[in-house]
């Protein structure tokens, strides 16, 4: 129809011009010809687009997957229930589409969305580390510092000296700083970094560049490193990105460093996933990462694409499936992965993953609780005859696994109401796991309108709740439920024997709670009052006090405040304050030192636009400001450390030396 309406309009235009001016219809007179074959294009053009464009996004029915070819894999029944969860969530593609274009961000350096993969808590920068368990006493006195050794190294002459603030005594956590008595290893920007204590005099020795030619370093604020105890050899865990595997990785690289003129590399190992945390305790590294299955690049037939693998140096080896503990329907198809290597040599000890577990994780000297969270869905009766309801509970599923020298085992679960916010919400004393939730419950209900379904009534619920879970047989010996205001969430919680304290908020309010777990048949607990601002990190400061790092007023304000318990509560004792400001969110870059009432973090002003470090001294009634420095770097990458009456800041511009006195 196009065409002939083309032709006609192209003909009385050749009649009206021959009329009017006969010399110009010789030039016209091949231009119907162009016309048509243009008309005829664009109709071609009309099918083609609109064929693909059927075969494209018309939607694609979801047949059952084949396993039939897979029955005598050792996978097999991870692949059933990963295949069952993509049957009955829709992960299947939508349409062909979906189908060719879903790795299109990929191609040009983006990234896939994964709906079955749990978000990490911070982006990249996935931050657990927001409170403190533990403490230690401190003298009374004016400004007058004290220097104690914490480890002696097998290397004669140097010892290893403890400075990162660990959650639990004996297990070590990766940090950019270690020292012994003798040097300071800094980590930043790919590169490891030795210096001399000497004081004024201190001096760089050294350094190390990782190589970057055969892959892509991830942001490095998510790196870790330690120092053995002898002081000869560094490892560091630097998480990357592999071209050849497709994947997110994790290297762990150890270095000699006893000459630390000439670093040389001793082993590397190798694993696929994100990196999440470590430990290191009674001389066995602990490596805990998070392997996520992409539904649009699964294939069963490759177990590299849907098993963690580790290379120890003879290429990838997927983790056996004896290894794989998994519940009996999935809740997303990412995998917690536990790997137990020889400290010294890297030599995998043992390995072991959760598949559906990708959130919290606590280290106790003997022990791993990795957690699970999920919601628990009710279908009700509605309160009308034409309605339904339905009640959704947020639940955590916390499963324990024991580590030593054979490797893990797996010793029980338990599930609990609520979700964990961090490892510092959970603990383990004397044969209990104390637990800290946020719980969040919505109730509504639904009326059906012709073809249109609307939330009529609607009831949001958010509370806290403290268990004690027997490990004998996880139980759950003890629990508290809903002890905070109606609408606030757990921001931070400290353990110390038979006491924890917890704090709440809604926003910028803080309401600190304190409760006696010596009987467990009769818990006591008591509201100590509301503080103004919110403590995401609340430290055991020694001697009874406590210290809390967080906001102020303000959401653009750093408060430092110090608190001590009395018979009725904990009392707001003095505090520090940076108007706007911000510091980092992890709890490794703060230096706090209980023996000498020190507190040291780097800190953005933002009318400044620059990046200092500070530290304070709590003199028994005030916060003094003993040092704000200007200090290259994000607050998060800086660190400090006091020694024989001087403090030692590192940053992106290296080491600068301050003495405080005695």
């Amino acid at each position: 129809a196009q065409t002939q309406w083309l032709e006609q309009l192209s003909l009385v235009d050749e009649a009206y011009v021959a009329e009017a001016d006969p010399a110009k219809a010789q030039g016209r007179i091949k231009k119907p010809r162009r016309w048509r074959g243009l008309a005829v294009l664009a109709a071609c053009l009309c099918l083609v687009l609109t064929g693909g464009g059927l075969f494209l996004f018309l939607p694609i029915k979801n047949e059952p997957q084949d396993l039939s070819g897979y029955e005598n894999s050792e996978y097999y029944e991870v692949i059933e229930k990963m295949s069952a969860l993509y049957a009955t969530s829709g992960t299947h593609y939508k349409n062909n589409f979906e189908k060719f274009f879903a790795n299109l961000p990929l191609w040009f350096g983006g990234a896939t969305k994964d709906e079955n993969a749990a978000a990490p808590e911070d982006g990249m920068m996935m931050d657990t580390n927001d409170a403190l368990n533990g403490g230690a006493a401190v003298e009374d006195g004016d400004l007058n510092f004290s220097q104690e050794a914490t480890g002696n190294g097998a290397n004669k002459g140097e010892s290893y000296e403890e400075v990162t603030d660990n959650q639990v005594k004996g297990v070590t956590e990766g940090d950019l700083f270690k020292r012994s008595d003798k040097h300071l290893y800094y980590l930043h920007d790919r590169t490891l970094t030795v210096y001399s204590i000497a004081k004024d005099e201190s001096e760089k020795l050294g350094s190390y560049e990782l190589d970057v030619k055969d892959f892509s370093f991830y942001y490095s604020g998510e790196w870790e490193m330690y120092l053995s105890r002898d002081c000869k050899t560094v490892t560091i865990l630097a998480p990357y990105y592999s071209d050849g595997l497709d994947s997110s990785c994790i290297l762990l690289l150890a270095l000699d460093v006893s000459d630390p003129a000439d670093i040389r590399e001793k082993q590397r190992v190798s694993l696929t996933g994100q990196f999440l945390s470590s430990r290191v305790t009674d001389g066995k590294m602990l490596v805990v990462s998070r392997f996520t299955v992409r539904k649009n690049q699964v294939d069963f037939s490759d177990e590299t694409t849907f098993v963690p693998q580790i290379d120890c140096g003879n290429g990838p080896e997927s983790l056996p499936a004896g290894n794989i503990i998994s519940p009996d329907k999935l809740t997303n198809t990412t995998y917690t992965v536990l790997l137990m290597l020889d400290e010294g040599s890297l030599e995998v000890i043992g390995s072991s993953a959760f598949l559906s577990y990708s959130d919290s994780l606590y280290v106790s000297l003997d022990k791993l609780f990795v957690t699970r969270s999920f919601s628990l869905q009710e279908e009700r009766e509605g309160k009308d005859r034409d309605s339904k309801g339905r009640f959704v509970q947020s639940m955590t599923e916390i499963s324990c696994m024991a580590y030593g020298d054979e490797g893990f085992s797996f010793l029980g679960s338990v599930t609990l109401e609520g979700t964990v916010k961090d490892q510092y919400s959970m603990d383990e004393f004397e044969g209990i796991l104390r637990v800290v939730t946020t719980t969040e419950t919505n109730d509504y209900e639904e009326y059906e309108d012709r073809e249109l379904s609307y939330v009529s009534s609607f009831r949001n619920s958010i509370n806290a709740n403290l268990y004690c879970v027997d490990l004998k047989d996880f139980s759950i010996a003890a629990s508290v439920i809903a002890f905070a205001p109606e609408g606030e969430r757990v921001q931070s919680v400290r353990f110390d024997g038979n006491a924890a304290y917890v704090c709440t908020s809604i926003q910028l309010s803080d309401p600190v709670f304190f409760f006696d777990l010596s009987d467990l048949s009769n818990i006591t607990y008591k509201d100590t009052g509301t503080i103004e601002g919110f403590s995401s990190s609340l430290v055991n400061f020694g001697e009874g006090y406590l210290l809390g790092i967080g906001r102020g007023s303000d959401w653009d304000t750093v408060k430092i405040e110090i608190y001590e318990e009395t018979d009725t509560g904990v009392r707001s004792v003095c505090s520090y304050e940076k108007e706007r400001a911000s510091i980092a969110a992890t709890y490794k870059s703060y230096y706090i030192d209980r023996e000498n009432r020190l507190v040291g973090m780097g800190m953005s002003m933002y009318d400044e636009r620059m990046n200092y470090y500070v530290v304070l001294f709590f003199d028994g009634d005030r916060l003094v400001e003993l040092l704000c420095t200007p200090k290259a770097g994000e607050p998060i990458f800086q660190r400090g450390v006091y020694i024989d009456g001087y403090f030692y800041v590192l940053g992106a511009d290296g080491l600068t030396v301050f003495e405080l006195g005695n």
